[in-house]
């Protein structure tokens, strides 16, 4: 079900990220805009625009993550009009590769929602690693 405000979208994708951590994607690609203009920077590879391949690119990730389970986010800048938010701030998720030990990385995330006809919904998500 879509988010009905922006405070709840945010409030949704944090527990998605959370889910994402355990290895479940459903949530996360519940959130992102079925619009052709949705896009996805992340630092394990190329942009990506269209929902098809924002979600094949979460299954992917969140396949890293099998069972890490530990997702936390510090809220830089939060700034919403009535139809348009984004949000900045810096989150740290356990990602596990190849079976090796989970190791928690620190991700610079700036996240843009659009409310829709049928609510807000995630329409860009850009994040790169920072050392601190």
């Amino acid at each position: 079900m879509p988010a009905t405000s922006f405070d709840a979208a945010i409030a949704f994708s944090h527990e998605a990220l959370r889910a994402m951590a355990r290895g479940n994607s459903t949530p996360s690609n519940s959130q992102w805009s079925r619009r052709s203009d949705a896009t996805l920077a992340n630092p394990l590879g190329p942009p990506i625009v269209g929902w098809e391949l924002i979600t094949r690119e979460s299954d992917r990730v969140a396949a890293m993550s099998p069972g890490a389970g530990e997702f936390s986010f510090d809220e830089v800048s939060r700034v919403a009009t009535a139809d348009l938010g984004y949000l900045l701030g810096i989150e740290r998720i356990a990602m596990q590769r190849d079976g090796s030990e989970p190791v928690t990385i620190a991700l610079r995330v700036t996240t843009v929602f659009r409310r829709e006809d049928d609510g807000w919904f995630l329409v860009h998500r850009h994040a790169d690693r920072v050392s601190s």
